[in-house]
């Protein structure tokens, strides 16, 4: 049986230990089971058995418990003889190794010092190789990456440089962009004020219209007052005397007060206007005298209404007139 052999079998003889309540032999007789602890006993005495190399294991089941008892301490004390010879011969080996290990050891001595020696100076040049070995590759590491961080570098000014076309061509598009968008604002501006420049010559072509109209019914209304029935419109001097001369317009002759600007002349176009209604109601008073005095043919009274019609058009007229001028002024204003 070899060393290795015996330390296993020593260990497991320590590792199988007798039950604890029988641990050390007692003082009436040693026994080692009773009826109390057969099942343990068995189990024990089976292990150790085996570990020690019988054949085969005892059976311990049997029905008297008496002659298991029996049985139990016997092979006991045959494992507990077992266990002190294997004790003995491992004892007695190891110190038989232990001299011829001292031998060996007297007589490798001098080889060993020798061989340590060889082996701390090939360990040294072992080192030597490696750390020569290891600064090779670092240094071909490192130029290595030397290579690859000019390669990033060479990348790194590519990506500038275009960046930068980008950007110029970015910025050149921009401004064109800027540029197309500043002609079509001048171009959408000047079609505005095309727009209100036509806008306006067709007001002011309907204003120089509406002035002309006006001018022609204040002469139609001129004509109408001075007819040889409107007498009434002649003045009286302050002697008595009656001046037959050519009468004033309700307007006092100031014909062209229409061309002055709208801001200028409305009280005095109030005025007229109020003047004018103040002699058409005066002139239609005296028809109606005269009616009650005479026969009024029925020309008269269709002439009466239509110039009543005409009054009504032209105060709409005017009024549409003085609309479109204030909004023209107030057009003009922040100009």
């Amino acid at each position: 049986m070899s060393s290795s052999a015996r330390f296993d079998l020593r260990a497991s003889s320590h590792q199988l230990q007798p039950p604890p309540s029988h641990a050390s032999m007692s003082s009436d007789g040693g026994a080692f089971a009773n009826a109390e602890n057969l099942e343990h006993c068995a189990r024990y005495l089976n292990q150790t058995l085996v570990t020690f190399g019988f054949p085969a294991s005892l059976d311990l089941f049997a029905t008297d418990p008496v002659s298991i008892a029996r049985t139990c301490n016997c092979i006991y004390a045959l494992l507990q003889q077992r266990q002190r010879d294997i004790e003995f011969r491992e004892s007695t080996n190891d110190q038989r190794q232990r001299a011829l290990f001292a031998c060996h050891e007297s007589v490798l001595d001098h080889h060993t010092h020798d061989f340590v020696i060889g082996s701390f100076l090939c360990s040294c040049m072992l080192y030597q190789f490696r750390m020569q070995s290891d600064i090779s590759r670092l240094e071909a590491k490192i130029e290595r990456m030397d290579a690859q961080l000019a390669a990033k570098d060479r990348e790194l000014a590519t990506l500038t440089r275009t960046e930068a076309k980008n950007t110029a061509a970015l910025k050149s598009q921009i401004d064109k962009l800027q540029q197309e968008r500043d002609e079509f604002q001048k171009m959408v501006i000047g079609n505005q004020v095309d727009a209100y420049e036509v806008k306006k010559q067709e007001l002011m072509q309907e204003n120089a219209d509406l002035r002309a109209l006006l001018r022609s019914m204040q002469m139609d209304m001129r004509d109408f007052l001075n007819a040889p029935n409107g007498s009434s419109q002649s003045t009286v001097t302050d002697n008595g005397r009656q001046e037959s001369g050519s009468p004033q317009s309700p307007l006092g002759g100031k014909t062209d007060v229409f061309d002055l600007p709208f801001h200028m002349a409305r009280d005095q176009i109030e005025e007229s206007l109020r003047t004018k209604m103040t002699s058409i109601k005066a002139r239609m008073t005296q028809l109606q005298d005269a009616q009650k005095g005479a026969e009024v043919t029925s020309e008269a009274t269709d002439r009466e209404l239509e110039l009543e019609a005409q009054l009504v058009e032209a105060r709409s007229i005017i009024q549409e007139q003085a609309c479109i001028m204030s909004k023209h002024f107030k057009s003009d204003k922040p100009r």
